[in-house]
């Protein structure tokens, strides 16, 4: 494997120039890569001057800084400048406080523990020996003689020279990475907007500006960047200070720190600083760079009122940034998450205020680069990564693009669009090889993932399901991305989906309330359990599955096949369309001696039983789509199968069913893919220059912009739903309704089936004590239709409920509710902001949660205490571009011809369609996946994956 350099280094700060003066005598080809100037003062290198200290509150951080000072002499031997001027450190205060920097006793007891030598002393003790005053009487502090200023600018030349003038380092200033590449051969490559380089190993040290490299890989670590004021005060009297900090209450105003008189630093003058934040940030660009007046105003006052011998006026002022963790850790050192190719040879250093340790962190990043160890203990700087990449939105483009041609232009990031892209960049054709496509994906969301749509909502650390929330084992591509490579190639965890136990669900159907375990029990027990539905004789006391299961089997046996032998066959999805293609209604009638699929699922329910009795099927089965007038052969596997059947085991991912998608994405952009998103297709058109190889141009708006752009591909791939593609240029030479007219027949084959869902969060979960339930739903005939009682926070008692999950004729009923006041997010014990919209997700109306919660009390009864909500989501997935949560076969449709007529209308054409719409497993992520499976074998000639069982039935 041969590479431009053996090591990269991104940040060319102190930690950057740090590791690559340990590396200068590796002999490893190193590269430093800084976005800016060297020494500049856009991070946290800001600033002449930095406090050196040895007391913690934390032992391992005393350590640490002990550990450092060998390498501070070592490093001193290279300069003449004096690089730390061991004045001494100060602490004092109210020593009962606890702040970033630590705690005056906490200090105290390591210092002990550790032999540090100190020196105690009272308010009056610290005004005697120190230039302060006017000190509250029961303040209390030490002096450390160890402590002293770290002459800041003298160590970043000190290490930039020793890096610059070592032959194997390389130093390159105004190189902003612009992308970054890890792939699974073992080599990096790191671009800027100049050239690209690549190497083994990566070292990544730039500061604030972490997560602008993270996103890169799709990561980001949860920190908060301080922007933080310092002045300097002019001396009136010749005074001697050490380095000091004071510890006082409210901290938010009364935290303050400095130094003495250094020659490389306004002479003359003193530099006071208060530890408050101007500001807290998420990202550097947001940086002001002008100091906050207030801060500065609080500085002045405390100079003023407690110091001797300075004027209070301040002067020579700036800013600087710190990046501070949120997760209770003082510096973050870490490789990459295991999921990330490369990722042991991938370092990561960030967060905190780190001066002290600059040349140490550079030997201890230098080691972990070279050798992949380090003697000192960074055990307690591991960066608590996500257990897989949930968030990939930041390597998502949104830009235009001059003269993009591609070779295969996908347009919709759902489940087909990016199975289509990985599969494409993946795949081999019979001889092993690659295709080498030139491969794009265009989405006009500003996210990937269709009608999967996993969240959180405030407080708690479980996941919500907007979209599609479970899969089925037996359908074997998804079972196999998720159960074999995403959770070798990313961690993925998958997890029973949780049905709970009917013992403590609920049905609730015309004002009465019971419990779901009641069929079941009449079964055994031989009672005559009625519901409040007037059903045939023979269906009282049944379930409506069991009556479902009990049509099917009638109308299968009529007509002489077995659904015993259909289900237990272990080719049963085989068998069926072999059924469904066939099957006729062998019963007396208005439907006598039809072929099955000519009959909607309605009309054949109702004649097998009754109006009333298809209306206890269409309220008890939960879902009105189930029960709509669709393709009845269609809905006989389905029923009996899905939604009916024991046997099957559902099953979803830990940290949210989207990740599959989310997988699906981030390798294709590993593997040389981009994917654009808000950028909507209007429509394409053929290319009139005859002779070029691109046969197609596409045009999109981009919504960023504000305007349009072209793409030339020589095949495009539709990933969308029927609702999508109707939205599109319907004039076109694809589309046009005066030419195509057996496209739109066949697009019309379909149903776009209205789906909503409302999700809210509980400080507790009422329904463990209420109802005894753990997970699983309740059933209702009220416009909330199901509820799902997700799970509890294992940190907390912070739950989450599907409140409503209704579809079909009841998605009106909300609808009318979506307008007007939100519902406003309220405090718990652990969400602190009050009447907080989160942005990544819409939030119910304020009566869209009054109505649902009343609905709610009502299902569930008066015995039962439920308390308020404290925030909510809803999704109504009838909107453009989707039209719809899911999708129904028509009657009168043959849809063995309809499916490979839709994956490819016209022979003479390089345009596909693909999506759950037009696949015979509708509302399943599978179905997307086994049309898009079929698109790469005929006309990509792709193989079968390695990681799929090669006689798997993807279908007609």
């Amino acid at each position: 494997m041969k590479t431009d350099y053996d090591i990269i280094i991104i940040g060319g700060g102190a930690m950057g120039l740090s590791t690559a003066a340990e590396l200068s005598t590796s002999g490893k080809k190193t590269l430093v890569l800084e976005q800016f100037g060297f020494f500049n003062d856009k991070g946290s290198s800001a600033g002449l001057s930095r406090q050196f200290r040895v007391q913690y509150a934390q032992k391992y951080m005393a350590q640490l800084a002990l550990d450092s000072i060998p390498y501070w002499d070592k490093l001193q031997k290279s300069t003449k400048d004096i690089l730390i001027d061991k004045v001494g450190s100060l602490w004092f205060g109210d020593p009962s406080i606890s702040s970033q920097e630590g705690g005056i006793q906490a200090a105290i007891d390591v210092m002990k523990e550790l032999k540090i030598p100190f020196t105690e002393l009272t308010a009056k003790e610290i005004e005697k020996d120190f230039p302060f005053k006017d000190l509250p009487k029961d303040y209390f502090g030490f002096f450390q003689e160890d402590g002293g200023i770290i002459d800041l600018g003298a160590t970043l030349r000190t290490l930039f020279n020793i890096a610059n003038s070592s032959k194997n380092i390389e130093l390159k200033e105004y190189e902003k990475v612009t992308d970054i590449q890890s792939k699974n051969d073992g080599i990096i490559t790191v671009s800027t907007a100049n050239e690209s380089f690549s190497t083994e190993k990566l070292i990544i040290t730039p500061g604030a500006y972490i997560n602008d490299i993270l996103k890169h890989f799709g990561l980001s670590v949860n920190v908060d960047i301080w922007e933080m004021s310092s002045a300097y005060y002019k001396k009136t009297e010749d005074i001697k200070l050490p380095t000091w900090f004071v510890f006082q209450e409210p901290q938010n105003t009364s935290l303050f720190y400095g130094f003495p008189e250094v020659n490389w630093a306004n002479p003359g003058y003193i530099r006071v600083a208060p530890d408050i934040p101007d500001a807290i940030l998420k990202d550097p660009s947001q940086r002001s760079g002008k100091p906050s007046e207030k801060s500065l105003q609080l500085n002045s006052n405390w100079v003023k009122e407690h110091m001797i011998g300075l004027n209070d006026q301040a002067e020579f002022t700036s800013t600087c940034l710190i990046t501070l963790n949120n997760n209770n850790k003082e510096l973050m050192i870490d490789t990459l998450p295991e999921w990330v190719h490369n990722n042991k040879n991938i370092i990561v250093y960030t967060g905190g205020w780190a001066a002290k340790f600059i040349p140490l962190l550079g030997k201890i990043l230098a080691d972990l680069a070279v050798t992949g160890t380090t003697k000192f203990d960074i055990s307690p700087f591991k960066i608590q990564w996500p257990v897989v990449r949930g968030e990939i939105s930041n390597r998502l483009l949104t830009t235009q693009r001059e003269n993009l041609k591609l070779d295969v232009a996908i347009v919709g990031a759902g489940a087909s669009g990016l199975y289509s892209g990985y599969r494409l960049l993946n795949g081999t054709d019979k001889n092993g090889n690659k295709l080498n496509l030139d491969v794009g994906i265009f989405d006009l969301s500003d996210r990937i993932g269709g009608r999967l749509e996993s969240i959180k909502l405030p407080g708690m650390n479980v996941v919500g399901e907007l979209g599609g929330m479970r899969y089925m084992t037996e359908q074997k591509i998804v079972t196999a991305l998720i159960e074999d490579v995403f959770s070798t190639q990313y961690a993925l965890k998958p997890i029973d989906f949780p049905m709970g136990d009917a013992n403590h669900h609920l049905f609730y159907l015309r004002k009465q309330r019971f419990f779901a375990n009641r069929f079941s029990q009449a079964k055994i027990t031989g009672e005559h359990f009625e519901t409040r539905y007037f059903v045939e004789d023979k269906f009282k006391g049944k379930s409506s599955d069991d009556i479902f299961t009990e049509i099917i089997s009638e109308v299968l046996e009529a007509d002489g096949y077995s659904l015993k032998q259909i289900q237990e066959s272990p080719y049963a999805r085989e068998v069926w369309n072999e059924v469904k293609q066939k099957l006729v209604y062998r019963f007396p009638g208005p439907y006598e001696n039809m072929l099955v699929y000519k009959i909607g699922f309605w009309n054949l329910l109702k004649d097998r039983s009754s109006q009333e009795c298809y209306e206890f099927l269409a309220q008890a089965g939960g879902y009105y789509s189930n029960t709509i007038n669709w393709n009845a052969a269609e809905a006989f596997p389905y029923m009996v199968g899905d939604f009916a059947s024991d046997a099957v085991k559902y099953k979803t991912i830990e940290g949210g069913y989207d990740q599959v998608l989310t997988c699906l994405a981030d390798d294709f952009i590993q593997k040389g893919g981009k994917i654009r998103i808000k950028n909507r297709l209007k429509t394409f058109r053929k290319n009139p220059d005859n002779s070029s190889e691109y046969k197609y141009i596409l045009t999109f708006y981009n919504l960023e912009k504000k305007d349009t752009w072209e793409v030339e591909a020589k095949d495009i791939i539709l990933g969308m739903p029927k609702r999508s593609l109707e939205l599109l240029d319907q004039d076109n030479f694809f589309f046009n309704i005066d030419t195509q007219q057996k496209l739109h027949n066949n697009m019309n084959s379909v149903t776009p089936e209205p789906s909503f869902k409302i999700l809210l969060g509980f400080e507790d979960p009422w329904w463990e004590k209420g109802l005894g339930a753990k997970a699983g739903e309740s059933i209702t005939d009220l416009p909330m239709r199901q509820c799902y009682y997700f799970g509890v926070d294992p940190k907390n008692s912070h739950s989450l409920f599907l409140a409503s999950y209704n579809d079909m004729r009841t998605v009106s009923f909300w609808q009318a509710l979506e307008k007007g006041e939100k519902f406003q997010t309220t405090e718990t014990r652990l969400v602190r902001a009050k009447n907080t919209i989160y942005p990544n997700y819409e939030h119910a109306s304020k009566v869209m949660v009054d109505e649902v919660m009343s609905q709610v009390k009502e299902l569930h009864g008066p015995a039962i205490e439920i308390p308020n909500p404290y925030t909510s989501a809803f999704k109504d997935w009838t909107k453009d571009p989707y039209g719809g949560g899911y999708h129904a076969w028509k009657n009168n449709y043959k849809v063995w011809e309809v499916m490979p007529y839709m994956r490819h209308p016209y022979k003479e054409e390089r345009i596909f369609i693909a999506g759950e719409a037009y696949s015979d497993q509708q509302g399943w992520v599978e179905g997307a996946f086994c049309v898009a499976e079929h698109i790469m074998r005929e006309k990509y000639e792709l193989e079968c994956p390695s990681w799929l069982d090669q006689d798997y039935y993807i279908g007609w």
